[in-house]
């Protein structure tokens, strides 16, 4: 088989869990807030220096462990540039500890708390169309995936810098629900399957459809959250109030709000319009990928054009004919890169997304390269293009997932100069005995059931003395070398 042994795997292989004590491998930094149940640290990785979130939960007071493993899993599955990316998870007798990106905006709820003390004002139309569109292409991603968030606030907005349009994470999938069977189904076939039916009655006041409160919905849910979201990032206030939580939930059944009020008068009819289609009867209200396509997202946030261009095929080609062990290594940097070291690739990857569900269709990358291929006079045939695509769905999942593409375009970037190389070798060899055992990549990839012969077939282009283990030279070498 050419380039070695073939061994399927995704980012979510990559989240390391039960991982060691965690004091020996990262220092808390500082507290960043506390809850009821858990606290938010800024921690720092003993070994490569990195910086990090921290969620700690205390195990005492998690009331229900089977949906806290559920939004794990979920956290873990979900691979899109807009959702909050988890690294680690610690576990021990008393805490359970969430390794995560780190996000330094805040929340967007202090943001537009923020803005209306201290510049009385709200959200433009503009800006709130950048942060809305965010918010829904991720929630395509879910919903496509077969999972609802069931809790989407201003709270579990995060924006990952302080600049005044910063890009946004979503967080908090505690009350989220994945529907295995359907997203089972999606995965082997590339077809949504249509509706998640819940009846739970879970949620955040003010923020909750009227259907969950009447116990019966699918994942449009979310979409009345969004909207909502969009209604108080125009205005600063809530379409549906009252001083009680009771008398919020009345407001919600009745469905009705109104821009009346004086500081709806410089706001757009089409902004007023598509708020109608979002709080509004779940058969009439839009889906993810309608309101993506809704013209006052589509003139405010359009998106980007030409990005497509920075694609040099050249990396694509040496990324089809890599062994696979340096495709795991290329993928496991991705993981871990942050947004703001990747975000021309980012909006090269949203380009090419055209239908917006967050991942990569054969289709959708053939017309990419069919772009590229009348710009710059190349010649790749259907069959190379296909090659292409299989190469870099690493997890066989007949989609290329986020992740994947990522790793696939990082060749023809500085992500693989030495410091970045260095610092991958470290996080693969745990043990810090300067070569990376078998034992080791097991650990990472989650999978204790890879066989020794297939463990040594997949390391075998990198350990050129044949040891069974990979020392820093034999790294640096096998990722350095085009052959490889």
């Amino acid at each position: 088989m050419k380039g070695g042994y073939e061994l399927s795997y995704s980012k979510k292989n990559f989240i390391l869990q039960g991982s060691g004590i965690f004091s020996k491998n990262y220092n808390k930094i500082q507290e960043l807030g506390a809850g009821s149940f858990s606290k938010v640290y800024r921690v720092q990785n003993k070994k490569t220096y990195e910086v990090f979130a921290c969620k700690e939960l205390a195990r005492s007071k998690i009331n229900n462990m089977i949906n806290f493993q559920t939004e794990i899993n979920i956290m873990s599955k979900c691979d899109h540039p807009n959702i909050i990316k988890l690294y680690e998870v610690y576990e021990d007798q008393r805490y359970i500890q969430l390794v995560m990106e780190e996000c330094l905006g805040g929340t967007l709820f202090d943001r537009l708390v923020k803005k209306m003390e201290e510049e009385d004002e709200t959200f433009s139309e503009k800006d709130a169309a950048i942060i809305l569109k965010q918010v829904m292409q991720a929630l395509s991603y879910c919903h496509n995936q077969g999972i609802c968030h069931r809790d989407l606030k201003l709270e579990n907005i995060l924006l990952v810098s302080k600049t005044k349009i910063s890009p946004i994470k979503i967080i908090d999938f505690g009350l989220s629900e994945c529907i295995q069977k359907k997203n089972l189904m999606h995965i082997i076939t590339g077809k949504n399957y249509g509706n998640l039916n819940m009846s739970a009655p879970v949620g955040t006041p003010h923020y909750i459809s009227p259907e969950v409160l009447q116990g019966k919905y699918n994942q449009k849910c979310d979409i009345w959250s969004a909207g909502v979201i969009l209604y108080a990032l125009l205005v600063g206030s809530f379409p549906f109030d009252g001083n009680t939580d009771k008398e919020v939930y009345k407001a919600i059944l009745k469905r009705k709000f109104s821009f009346d009020g004086e500081e709806w008068k410089s706001i757009s009819y089409e902004a007023k319009d598509l708020i109608k289609h979002m709080l509004c009867d779940e058969g009439k209200r839009y889906s993810a990928e309608e309101v993506l396509k809704h013209s006052w997202l589509t003139k405010l946030s359009p998106n980007e054009r030409g990005a497509v261009n920075k694609i040099n095929t050249k990396t694509l080609e040496n990324y089809k004919n890599s062994n696979n062990f340096k495709k795991f290594v290329l993928t496991y940097m991705a993981s871990r890169l942050k947004e703001k070291e990747i975000k021309d690739l980012q909006n090269i990857f949203l380009e090419i997304d055209t239908d917006q569900d967050g991942t990569l269709s054969v289709d959708e990358i053939k017309k990419c390269l069919i772009i590229l291929n009348k710009k710059n006079n190349l010649n790749i045939s259907n069959k190379e293009i296909e090659e292409i695509f299989k190469s870099i769905d690493i997890n066989n999942s007949k989609r290329i997932e986020y992740t994947e593409f990522i790793s696939s375009m990082l060749e023809q970037s500085s992500y693989c100069k030495e410091e970045k190389l260095i610092e991958i070798f470290k996080l693969l060899d745990k043990d810090g005995s300067g070569k990376i055992s078998k034992d080791e990549i097991k650990k990472v990839l989650n999978n204790q059931k890879i066989r020794e012969e297939d463990l040594k077939n997949f390391i075998k282009k990198f350990d050129l003395d044949g040891d069974g283990e990979i020392d820093y030279y034999e790294f640096v070498t096998g990722m350095s070398d085009v052959k490889n």
